[in-house]
């Protein structure tokens, strides 16, 4: 791939002979037609195949949430998305073709300067209700009264997520109602911290996994 300086008529864009012009990020670019290959993948390209199709799935509908959790530490021209995907793809997805599963305690949806939330826990005190209780330390450096808490849950059996930011760090404890439907289902979550500015995170904190009664 080569990089395109444009010239008094600008970029183009598409296919010209056997090389294509295209623009990303505001980068115009060309590159050579890919070559067609008849041969059978082999079983490692197989398997990264469906390691990058299984982190793809999972990711894909919390694209912009993830760039929020990045947006303070973005390098380049990488989007959130991609670096929790190339997290992922490195240290999250556990076992072998075509047995392969995530490891969500390995998933890093935030990373950032701000600092996350002191002594954290959650935990169901009735039947589908749970409770997010954490210290309110605060400091004028990276702790701040009014950073929003944000938390992500997914639901394992309905491959399902829920976001909640309805909490500070001055509450020290938020309190939320699953759905009837949770009922019996696993759950597993994720916390972290975003400042007033819109830009500045903390790196995520795993919660652990609950049955919802």
């Amino acid at each position: 791939m080569a990089r395109f300086l444009k010239g008094i008529n600008g970029a183009y864009s598409g296919k010209v002979g056997n090389v294509i012009g295209s623009s990303w990020r505001n980068v115009d670019y060309v590159r050579s037609l890919s070559k067609r290959s008849n041969k059978p993948a082999s079983a490692d390209q197989l398997a990264q195949r469906a390691k990058f199709a299984l982190g793809v799935s999972f990711l894909s509908p919390i694209k912009d949430l993830l760039n929020l959790g990045y947006s303070d530490a973005l390098q380049g021209r990488s989007t959130g998305y991609n670096k929790a995907l190339q997290h992922l793809l490195a240290n999250g997805i556990m076992g072998d073709y075509p047995n392969q599963t995530l490891d969500y305690e390995a998933v890093v949806i935030a990373k950032g300067g701000l600092s996350n939330l002191m002594g954290v826990s959650w935990q169901e005190t009735a039947p589908r209700e749970i409770s997010l209780s954490w210290t309110t330390e605060t400091n004028r450096f990276n702790a701040f009264s009014d950073d929003v808490v944000i938390l992500l849950m997914y639901n394992k059996e309905k491959s399902f997520f829920s976001i909640l930011e309805s909490g500070t760090r001055a509450d020290g404890s938020l309190d939320l109602t699953f759905p009837e439907v949770y009922a019996g289902d696993n759950v597993v979550g994720w916390v972290f911290t975003g400042n007033r500015d819109g830009v500045k995170t903390s790196g995520s904190y795993y919660l652990g996994e609950i049955t919802v009664s």
